[in-house]
């Protein structure tokens, strides 16, 4: 894996476009798009076409962010075609729900076009799903001989493109035994600490989607982010212990990994010294809250560890975790909440 992606990182930084790319990704993609209609018509008419049908539209047009839309193209004799870019996050199922919310009133449907680097796990419905690759072998098939400013272009953004699925598979999880986070020096060529921070959040919600696929419960929420520039990806489910309203579960950020509860009762929840006591009591009551696989031992200097106003925790080090191995702990984890009463049923919905 951090071979390729640090193949991938340094053919993105010799490029141009690459180094134009850093910090807006999914706006520089589209804009490039957009020009790429205006420069270029027939060729970018030819890349697009497949995927509308017959409409009445009358006149050639290109809008960007319209109703919060990536980009709407239109050509006459066809339906507008809606086009989402998601370039290292995961394709949404509710966003692009409600993408096909704001356009339901328009006099003709249009088609929908999803150009995502990542693969949906979730039925697209009306959506078409093509990946970067795809998007660069079509630009090029449909590119006119010639060396134009506005030709040359395109094919430095084909190649760009190709490049960035290439880094997007290598951040995907293929197999358990890989490494859960990439490689600082893997990223080390790329000049963007915006786009260095984007790829190990885009490793982390590949870990995450993982991990759903385990099927823990419908209670356990998982979920991946970036937190002072270290990727984290963590499990919490809400349940009711010894009549208190809390959130059991983990984290993995960079190397910690924590056992953790999230205090959702009033009295806990606080930044001043009285709620933190009471967090740090109900804490001592209740160990089983921070219990750790005995391959893990839990270090600090002091008993809990807190995040005001609600978060308390106990870590181990773990430098070294793998898919696997992060599979195992939330499985574990999973198991000895399982016994607890689920929030959903004792106190309505979470």
């Amino acid at each position: 894996m951090d071979d390729e992606v640090a193949r991938a990182a340094r053919s993105i930084e010799a490029n141009p476009l690459g180094r134009l790319m850093h910090g807006q990704r999914e706006l520089f993609h589209s804009n490039l798009i957009a020009w790429f209609f205006d420069a270029l018509p027939e060729a970018a008419d030819a890349v697009f076409r497949p995927f509308m049908v017959d409409g009445d539209v009358a006149s050639r047009s290109i809008e960007r962010e319209r109703s919060h839309l990536d980009l709407v193209v239109r050509l006459p004799g066809r339906s507008p075609l809606v086009v989402e870019n998601k370039v290292f996050a995961l394709p949404d199922a509710v966003q692009l729900r409600r993408y096909e919310d704001a356009v339901a009133r328009w006099s003709t449907p249009p088609a929908f076009v999803l150009l995502a680097a990542s693969t949906p796990d979730f039925a697209l419905g009306r959506w078409t799903h093509i990946d970067y690759r795809e998007l660069a072998a079509a630009i090029e098939a449909a590119l006119p001989s010639g060396s134009s400013y506005e030709v040359e272009t395109m094919r430095r953004y084909a190649a760009l493109a190709r490049d960035v699925q290439s880094l997007v598979d290598a951040v995907a999880v293929r197999s358990e035994g890989e490494s859960v986070w990439l490689a600082p020096r893997v990223l080390d060529v790329i000049g963007s600490r915006q786009t260095r921070a984007a790829l190990h959040k885009a490793r982390a919600t590949h870990v995450a989607r993982h991990l759903r696929a385990l099927d823990l419960g419908d209670r356990w929420r998982i979920r991946a982010d970036m937190t002072r520039g270290t990727p984290l990806v963590e499990a919490f489910a809400r349940v009711v212990d010894d009549g208190l309203d809390v959130r059991l579960g983990w984290q993995l950020q960079g190397s910690q990994l924590r056992r953790a509860v999230i205090f959702d009762e009033p009295i806990a929840r606080g930044r001043d010294e009285g709620a933190k006591d009471v967090r740090t009591s109900l804490s001592r009551a209740h160990p089983s809250w921070f219990a750790l696989p005995p391959e893990f031992d839990a270090v600090g200097s002091s008993e809990f560890n807190h995040y005001a106003p609600d978060f308390v925790y106990r870590y181990a080090k773990a430098p070294a975790l793998t898919v696997a191995d992060l599979a195992g702990f939330a499985s574990w984890v999973s198991q000895r909440v399982a016994p607890l009463e689920s929030r959903r049923s004792a106190s309505g919905p979470s």
